[in-house]
């Protein structure tokens, strides 16, 4: 009986909110570490999670407009001689960096975007809708040596998933509190005008 097919990676859990003027996304990767990737992590190869991500305002009549666009990456090295994993994260207003020794805490660190800070407010106009779209690409550095002369036999080296949308968003400006704009969800558009959700971003499932 032939073993069952691995499940294809993929981004689950979007979810958008603001951060004081600042709208974010967290979202999460599922089925994005095989045995091989581990083995391979432990064997020494630096491999890194790289997300995109874009914002869009949805257009009913013409393509959706790009509004932003960024590009975020999790890179992860095993440190042999003291046993640790060496975990770097790369975004547009830095890097950080974390060191554990705990597996389940590597494939935490490496799966999960964590309110990554996508675009400010000031990019949504009142009213109009948009949506976050991520997905994922695995990269292993093909020159670091000697593993440059094995990448064209590692079944690893092209995985990727397809682009996750997150639902419908909307900012309603005469919603907010004092203390600013939040992110939301709410119904589809239906016929007639949707029910509104106070102080939100609102999201259209």
């Amino acid at each position: 009986m032939a073993a069952p097919a691995a499940a294809d990676p993929a981004i689950v859990n979007i979810s958008v909110k603001t951060k004081g003027s600042t709208v974010t996304i967290s979202a999460a990767l599922i089925d994005g570490f095989t045995e091989d990737i581990l083995e391979a992590i432990d064997s020494g190869i630096p491999m890194t999670f790289t997300y995109t991500i874009e914002l869009r305002e949805i257009s009913s009549f013409w393509v959706d407009s790009l509004i932003e666009t960024h590009v975020v990456s999790n890179t992860v090295q095993y440190d042999s001689l003291k046993k640790v994993y060496r975990i770097s994260f790369s975004r547009k207003n830095g890097q950080t960096k974390v060191v554990t020794h705990d597996i389940n805490r590597l494939r935490e660190l490496m799966l999960n975007l964590r309110d990554v800070p996508i675009a400010s407010m000031k990019k949504l106009e009142p009213d109009q809708r948009y949506y976050v779209r991520v997905k994922a690409d695995l990269e292993t550095d093909r020159f670091w040596f000697p593993f440059n002369y094995i990448f064209f036999f590692v079944p690893f080296n092209d995985v990727k998933t397809v682009w996750a949308e997150s639902s419908p968003l909307a900012w309603q400006p005469n919603r907010e509190r004092a203390a600013g704009p939040i992110i939301r969800k709410t119904p589809k558009k239906k016929s007639g005008n949707p029910k509104v959700l106070n102080h939100v971003i609102r999201t259209f499932n």
